[in-house]
């Protein structure tokens, strides 16, 4: 009798493992392959923006709703990236200035950036009190934590947003505002959760710019916000997010994304070469953190992008062996599924640096044909 209950707990143990490599295979087929990434494109036509093209033959690219604003997430920091580079140049802005970590604290809302924030700070070392500005630019960029870019945000008061835009040729993008009064703006312990129709789109801005400046200098305030936090069941539901922002948070279409990297690496005048060497410093990142990089490309920047439901990426490449390129790509309504297991496996960013190495932009066409 013992030896039939043994044969019978292993033959379960066997259904069990049988199922679970299925359910892995089947994961990998329906989520994350590259040919289950392009079926999803092709079947999701109207929800995603596509910008890809030869940087030096821009007209013989490919292109899909590329001139609509979309959520953009982090991938809107390069933004404030440019803003910071051209203060530089100016002199307005000292690189290397101290800045006391508290002063980024300040900023720093848990549970917004998915781990981005203390993992910067774990890069810098356990002992250091302060960063250089560069440093909490870097934070922006390379480890993209909001509480980094809302401190930056804070220091460009002197950037002419509407000319800077103007010569980049920007048609489609918002002006900066900050991530922390976003969220706030979504739920905080003062008005509750957001509920879909408490404020139209002309109050909401200047709601979420009084929301950050209770948490930044109101310690009493801030605290409250934090135990609130800490509380599980005090979380919004993810349509809220979705809703929130998506409808709320900053935007911008490909096409502008892509002058903004045509910019960048001097594929236009509308920077200055200091500007464009400050600003490809830190979206030059893959390559400095990855040097296995350096055995496919000569030249790989990127600044990626996630909100519920929202997945953005904006990247240059030069390949070793083939022409460089610009790609843009831009998701929005995401259904839960396809986002979470994209999120835990990059698959959607597997297919764009896929489409980086071989310099083709055939895979998008193809997807997205008519």
């Amino acid at each position: 009798m013992k030896f039939k209950i043994i044969l019978a707990g292993l033959f379960i143990l066997l259904i069990l493992c049988v199922l679970g490599t299925a359910m892995v295979g089947y994961s990998n087929i329906r989520y994350t392959s590259q040919n289950a990434v392009l079926r999803y494109i092709s079947e999701h036509k109207d929800d995603i923006s596509v910008a890809c093209f030869d940087p030096a033959n821009p007209q013989a690219g490919f292109y899909h709703n590329e001139t609509e604003a979309y959520p953009q997430a982090s991938t809107f920091k390069i933004l404030l990236l440019l803003g910071y580079a051209e203060q530089v140049e100016a002199g307005l802005l000292d690189p290397e200035e101290q800045i006391p970590l508290s002063a980024l604290e300040a900023y720093h809302m848990p549970g917004t950036d998915g781990g981005a924030h203390p993992e910067f700070l774990k890069s810098l070392g356990e002992e250091r009190e302060t960063a250089s500005l560069s440093e909490v630019v870097g934070g922006m960029i390379t480890y993209s934590s909001n509480a980094a870019a809302d401190y930056v945000l804070s220091r460009l008061g002197g950037v002419d947003w509407n000319n800077l835009y103007s010569r980049l040729g920007l048609e489609q993008t918002s002006l900066p505002h900050s991530y922390l009064g976003l969220y706030l703006y979504i739920s905080n312990h003062d008005t509750g959760t957001y509920d879909l129709i408490s404020l139209g789109p002309e109050e909401t801005l200047a709601e979420q710019i009084r929301l950050e400046k209770l948490f930044v200098n109101d310690l009493e305030w801030r605290d409250a916000e934090l135990k609130y936090l800490a509380n599980f069941t005090n979380q919004p539901g993810v349509e809220v997010q979705e809703t929130v922002t998506s409808d709320f948070g900053v935007r911008a279409s490909a096409s502008d994304l892509s002058k903004t990297m045509l910019a960048v690496f001097g594929y236009s005048d509308a920077l200055s070469p200091e500007a464009q060497a400050i600003a490809r410093q830190h979206l030059e990142w893959p390559m400095q953190r990855n040097p296995d990089n350096t055995k496919t490309f000569k030249t790989l920047a990127v600044k990626n992008g996630a909100w519920p439901g929202v997945l953005t990426s904006a990247w240059y490449a030069e390949p070793l062996d083939a022409d460089p390129r610009v790609l843009v790509v831009l998701y929005r309504n995401v259904p839960r599924d396809f986002w979470n297991a994209w999120l835990a496996s990059f698959s959607q960013q597997m297919l764009e640096v896929n489409v980086l190495t071989s310099a083709n932009c055939g895979l998008y066409a193809d997807a997205l044909a008519p």
